[in-house]
Protein backbone atom coordinates (compact mmCIF):
# COMPACT_ATOMS: atom_id res chain seq x y z
CA UNK A 1 0.00 0.00 0.00
CA UNK A 2 1.31 3.44 -0.95
CA UNK A 3 0.40 6.54 1.21
CA UNK A 4 -2.24 7.60 -1.65
CA UNK A 5 -3.95 4.22 -1.18
CA UNK A 6 -3.61 4.55 2.86
CA UNK A 7 -5.26 7.84 2.78
CA UNK A 8 -8.12 6.97 0.64
CA UNK A 9 -8.57 4.46 2.92
CA UNK A 10 -8.80 6.71 6.38
CA UNK A 11 -10.78 9.05 4.73
CA UNK A 12 -13.07 6.64 3.65
CA UNK A 13 -13.23 5.02 6.99
CA UNK A 14 -13.85 8.78 8.77
CA UNK A 15 -16.73 9.19 6.58
CA UNK A 16 -18.25 5.74 7.35
CA UNK A 17 -17.72 6.07 11.30
CA UNK A 18 -19.45 10.26 10.36
CA UNK A 19 -22.67 7.98 8.34
CA UNK A 20 -22.95 5.66 11.31
CA UNK A 21 -22.58 8.55 14.34
CA UNK A 22 -25.09 10.79 12.59
CA UNK A 23 -27.79 7.86 11.05
CA UNK A 24 -27.71 6.94 15.41
CA UNK A 25 -27.99 10.43 16.12
CA UNK A 26 -31.52 10.67 14.76
CA UNK A 27 -32.65 7.92 16.47
CA UNK A 28 -34.53 7.92 20.28
CA UNK A 29 -37.66 8.85 21.69
CA UNK A 30 -37.67 12.70 20.15
CA UNK A 31 -36.44 14.93 17.22
CA UNK A 32 -34.76 17.92 17.55
CA UNK A 33 -35.91 21.46 16.16
CA UNK A 34 -34.02 24.24 16.14
CA UNK A 35 -35.05 27.59 16.16
CA UNK A 36 -33.57 31.16 15.60
CA UNK A 37 -32.71 32.14 19.82
CA UNK A 38 -35.57 33.69 21.15
CA UNK A 39 -35.66 35.51 24.78
CA UNK A 40 -38.26 33.14 26.32
CA UNK A 41 -37.60 35.06 30.02
CA UNK A 42 -35.42 38.36 31.54
CA UNK A 43 -36.17 39.19 35.18
CA UNK A 44 -34.83 42.53 34.42
CA UNK A 45 -37.96 43.82 32.39
CA UNK A 46 -41.44 44.57 34.46
CA UNK A 47 -43.20 41.90 36.34
CA UNK A 48 -44.59 39.77 34.50
CA UNK A 49 -45.12 35.99 34.00
CA UNK A 50 -41.47 36.21 31.97
CA UNK A 51 -40.35 39.23 33.67
CA UNK A 52 -39.28 40.57 36.83
CA UNK A 53 -39.12 40.13 40.06
CA UNK A 54 -35.35 38.91 39.89
CA UNK A 55 -34.81 35.41 41.74
CA UNK A 56 -34.14 35.90 44.80
CA UNK A 57 -32.29 34.14 47.59
CA UNK A 58 -33.54 30.97 48.14
CA UNK A 59 -36.22 31.02 46.01
CA UNK A 60 -37.83 29.35 42.91
CA UNK A 61 -39.50 30.49 40.57
CA UNK A 62 -41.90 28.96 37.34
CA UNK A 63 -41.76 30.30 33.49
CA UNK A 64 -43.79 29.65 30.94
CA UNK A 65 -41.86 28.25 28.05
CA UNK A 66 -44.27 26.35 25.58
CA UNK A 67 -46.22 28.21 22.60
CA UNK A 68 -43.93 31.15 22.87
CA UNK A 69 -40.66 31.94 20.91
CA UNK A 70 -41.70 29.16 18.35
CA UNK A 71 -41.80 26.20 20.86
CA UNK A 72 -45.08 24.67 20.42
CA UNK A 73 -47.52 23.24 23.18
CA UNK A 74 -46.40 19.87 22.31
CA UNK A 75 -43.04 20.45 23.18
CA UNK A 76 -41.23 18.09 25.83
CA UNK A 77 -38.02 19.92 26.21
CA UNK A 78 -36.29 23.09 25.28
CA UNK A 79 -32.38 23.76 24.12
CA UNK A 80 -31.29 27.11 25.64
CA UNK A 81 -28.71 29.42 27.06
CA UNK A 82 -29.00 30.75 30.44
CA UNK A 83 -27.52 34.03 31.20
CA UNK A 84 -26.77 35.57 35.11
CA UNK A 85 -26.25 39.40 35.72
CA UNK A 86 -26.23 41.19 38.89
CA UNK A 87 -25.73 38.64 41.02
CA UNK A 88 -25.41 39.95 44.61
CA UNK A 89 -23.10 37.15 45.72
CA UNK A 90 -21.78 33.86 44.74
CA UNK A 91 -24.59 31.40 43.67
CA UNK A 92 -26.17 28.75 41.59
CA UNK A 93 -29.04 28.27 39.32
CA UNK A 94 -30.44 24.89 39.18
CA UNK A 95 -33.25 24.69 36.50
CA UNK A 96 -35.80 21.63 35.99
CA UNK A 97 -39.33 20.65 34.49
CA UNK A 98 -41.80 22.56 37.05
CA UNK A 99 -43.71 19.96 39.45
CA UNK A 100 -41.13 17.89 39.81
CA UNK A 101 -38.24 17.57 42.69
CA UNK A 102 -35.46 19.48 42.20
CA UNK A 103 -32.48 18.15 40.95
CA UNK A 104 -28.98 18.44 42.98
CA UNK A 105 -27.09 19.44 39.82
CA UNK A 106 -26.05 22.73 38.92
CA UNK A 107 -27.05 24.36 35.73
CA UNK A 108 -24.59 27.83 36.27
CA UNK A 109 -22.10 28.48 39.12
CA UNK A 110 -21.56 32.05 39.38
CA UNK A 111 -20.09 34.73 41.96
CA UNK A 112 -20.88 38.43 42.32
CA UNK A 113 -17.90 39.70 40.36
CA UNK A 114 -19.40 38.18 37.08
CA UNK A 115 -20.92 40.57 35.25
CA UNK A 116 -22.68 38.44 33.48
CA UNK A 117 -21.97 34.91 32.84
CA UNK A 118 -23.81 32.07 30.37
CA UNK A 119 -24.11 28.36 29.78
CA UNK A 120 -25.92 26.27 27.57
CA UNK A 121 -28.80 23.49 28.82
CA UNK A 122 -31.38 20.75 27.92
CA UNK A 123 -34.34 21.06 30.45
CA UNK A 124 -37.24 18.91 30.18
CA UNK A 125 -40.81 20.60 30.18
CA UNK A 126 -43.57 19.71 32.41
CA UNK A 127 -47.19 19.80 31.65
CA UNK A 128 -47.82 22.58 34.31
CA UNK A 129 -48.84 25.94 33.31
CA UNK A 130 -45.13 27.40 34.21
CA UNK A 131 -43.45 24.77 32.12
CA UNK A 132 -40.07 25.01 33.99
CA UNK A 133 -38.68 26.32 37.13
CA UNK A 134 -35.53 27.98 38.13
CA UNK A 135 -33.64 27.81 41.98
CA UNK A 136 -31.24 30.35 42.83
CA UNK A 137 -29.11 29.27 46.25
CA UNK A 138 -28.12 32.49 47.58
CA UNK A 139 -28.50 36.52 46.95
CA UNK A 140 -30.17 37.96 44.30
CA UNK A 141 -29.70 37.39 40.72
CA UNK A 142 -31.19 38.67 37.35
CA UNK A 143 -32.20 35.18 34.30
CA UNK A 144 -32.38 35.56 31.35
CA UNK A 145 -33.17 32.53 29.00
CA UNK A 146 -32.79 32.65 25.64
CA UNK A 147 -34.49 29.48 23.69
CA UNK A 148 -32.10 27.75 20.75
CA UNK A 149 -34.28 25.03 20.17
CA UNK A 150 -36.98 22.15 21.68
CA UNK A 151 -37.76 18.26 21.17
CA UNK A 152 -40.89 17.00 20.29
Amino acid sequence: MNMRTISRSVLLTIVGLTGAVSAAAQTGPYQFFAVPPCRIVDTRNPNSTNGGPIVGNNTQRDFAVRGTCGVPTSAKAVSLNVTITGATTSSFLTLWPSGGTRPVVSSINFTQNDAALANGAIVGLSTNAGDLSVYNSGGNVHVILDVTGYFQ
